[in-house]
């Protein structure tokens, strides 16, 4: 007999592999959200997975090895997105910043500039 919490621990790892596929922009902040609370779940279920276990648990367990390598590298990729769409929004920011206020980064060295034409 498998535990509970091997089963919902199999079923959570499903749910973020299938979460993670979703590329869609508009819907980041759920997929996050959806992230968060399922390596919460994951977190607390971790508590009750503790030896010893059954031939049956053990061969189970085995099984979960490839989906935890999977979903760890659709968190790697997903974290790496999210980082590159952040590090564009401050490249933006900035050269919105230097369009509006060009002057702002001249830097003066005691030269005398005439204004008057």
């Amino acid at each position: 007999m498998i535990r509970e919490s091997l089963i919902s621990w199999r079923k959570a790892t499903e749910k973020l592999i299938l979460i993670l596929d979703v590329q869609d922009d508009e819907k980041r902040d759920e997929v996050i959200e959806q992230v968060e609370s399922l390596l919460v779940e994951r977190e607390n279920l971790q508590a009750s997975i503790q030896a010893p276990f059954t031939d049956e648990e053990f061969t189970f367990g085995q099984e979960l090895l490839p989906l935890e390598k999977i979903l760890q590298a659709k968190l790697k990729v997903y974290l790496k997105d999210i980082r590159v769409d952040i590090a564009d929004q401050q490249k933006k920011k900035v050269s919105v910043n230097a369009y509006m206020d060009p002057y702002n980064q001249v830097f003066r060295d005691g030269t005398f500039y005439d204004k008057k034409k």
